[in-house]
């Protein structure tokens, strides 16, 4: 991963948090038909300490790392990044990138809530920019926010 700048590794073993590193891939493009079941691969040790500071209002214990591939969220998130998914956060009531699940495949896309209630799904990256508006016929799932790139920038 070119680029990537991750959080700092814990100062001692009472400071770690091991967050789990899953199969799964978020798309961010057209989607994949990657691993989507939850199947864990290790764990990255994070500082208990960094978390609270970077992450307050995310729960420890609810932190995944999952891999990020595509273009359509660069600027955001590049094609190889490990995006830090806070998996309390299963609806949409805040702004954000969320990893979503539709049609059996991951997909990590920017959510935003409309002035009429629905939820436009859309992709950061302007030379590949995709936007749907979900109104609620479709079958989507919210696995999670992302509430860190593994390239250094907090969302």
């Amino acid at each position: 991963m070119s680029g990537a700048a991750p959080a700092p590794e814990p100062h001692d073993d009472a400071d770690a948090v091991r967050v789990p590193l899953y199969s799964a891939t978020g798309s961010m493009g057209p989607g994949n038909e990657f691993i989507t079941e939850d199947v864990i691969l290790g764990e990255v040790p994070v500082s208990r300490r960094w978390l609270a500071a970077h992450l307050p209002r995310s729960r420890p214990a609810a932190l995944r790392l999952v891999h990020a591939y595509g273009d359509s969220m660069a600027g955001t998130l590049e094609s190889g990044d490990l995006a830090l998914v806070d998996t309390d956060q299963t609806v949409a009531d805040v702004d954000g990138v969320y990893v979503l699940q539709a049609n059996g495949q991951l997909f990590i896309k920017r959510v935003t809530r409309r002035m009429d209630g629905r939820c436009e799904v859309s992709s950061d990256n302007p030379s590949v920019r995709t936007v749907d508006v979900l109104d609620g016929s479709q079958q989507v799932r919210i696995c999670g926010r992302v509430v860190y790139g593994w390239n250094g920038r907090r969302f």
